[in-house]
């Protein structure tokens, strides 16, 4: 059974929220990351501050995620699912285009995995790497 802490760090497009590199620097409050982080996603000459890149995991308080207006999040919430993975739909349009966008590629392995073997099935392989 997957605890709440569990449930927090599934994220709906199949992302390991513990092995995320925004959710780590977050977690560990390591401002330099963040600041890296935050030029990364916005550009260089970005106003984002270190600070604004919050996260609590996909499945966390949607008001410190760094993303609230994510597609795949949101959707999965609305149907009542955990993730993506377990929709009848999967993978939908919104899906393949997040994961054509580049760099999601362990995202979309992790969701096919979970696919197959189911979420918990999945999480626990997570846990023994």
């Amino acid at each position: 059974m997957l605890s709440e802490e569990d449930k927090r760090l599934i994220g709906a497009c199949g992302i390991n929220c513990s092995t995320c590199d925004i959710y780590q620097a977050c977690t560990k409050r390591n401002v330099e990351e963040q600041r890296k982080i935050a030029e990364a996603i916005f550009g260089k000459d970005t106003e984002v501050t270190p600070e604004q890149i919050t996260c609590d995991g996909c499945g966390g308080r949607l008001e410190i995620h760094w993303s609230p207006e994510c597609k795949m999040m949101q959707c999965a919430s609305e149907k009542g699912l955990l993730a993506c993975s377990q929709c009848p739909e999967f993978p939908c349009p919104d899906l393949i285009a997040f994961y054509s966008k580049g760099g999601y590629e362990k995202a979309k392995q992790n969701a096919l995995r979970q696919q197959e073997i189911g979420i918990e099935a999945w999480w626990k392989e997570q846990q023994e790497l």
